[in-house]
């Protein structure tokens, strides 16, 4: 799973022990293609995990580093605080807390299998974009299925803001996928 393993190794990178809090959380890929190559950014945010309630609470992210999804090389890193997609966003407030509805109930296992099956298809994604490769339709719905499953609602719109071309092919509005599943 390359993708699980770039996540893993972003961690023992110079820009990321330079720049980012090394407990801080990495957010869901954002896939991107820019001049005839593919890109990955990595966001990262805070949180802080209450044991008593058995939930973290999760914060805005407030950086991101894009990799060449080839090379695996860090190519940009974008302090958020700094350029700020969302000027109404309060980087102190929490942004909401995990787990979320939909994956409350899973045991810790389950979440990692759903989450180990959703950096797989990240890989089929991102190499099919390294190709030109148009995926199958029904790839598509079970990897938006899946992402909506995944993200965090309280994220959601940090997400839509750092990759709005992504999230609008791939995660639907919340209320399309309770109308169509």
């Amino acid at each position: 799973m390359k993708m699980a393993m770039l996540m893993d190794d972003i961690r023992k990178t110079p820009i990321f022990r330079q720049l980012i809090p090394q407990e801080a959380g990495i957010g869901w890929p954002i896939p991107l293609r820019r001049n005839e190559q593919v890109f990955v950014t990595l966001p990262f945010f805070c949180f802080s995990y209450k044991p008593q309630n058995k939930e973290t609470t999760l914060y805005p992210p407030f950086a991101t580093i894009t990799l060449n999804w080839s090379s695996q090389v860090p190519v940009e890193y974008v302090n958020l605080r700094f350029r700020n997609p969302w000027p109404e966003g309060d980087w102190q407030k929490p942004a909401g807390i995990f787990p979320h509805l939909a994956v409350a109930k899973l045991s810790v296992k389950q979440y990692q299998d759903v989450r180990n099956e959703l950096l797989s298809m990240y890989d089929v994604l991102l190499d099919a974009l390294s190709r030109n490769e148009v995926l199958a339709p029904e790839w598509k719905t079970a990897f938006s299925l899946l992402l909506r499953t995944l993200v965090e609602p309280s994220l959601e719109q940090y997400y839509r803001a750092l990759g709005q071309k992504f999230f609008a092919t791939f995660l639907p509005p919340l209320t399309e996928t309770i109308l169509t599943t």
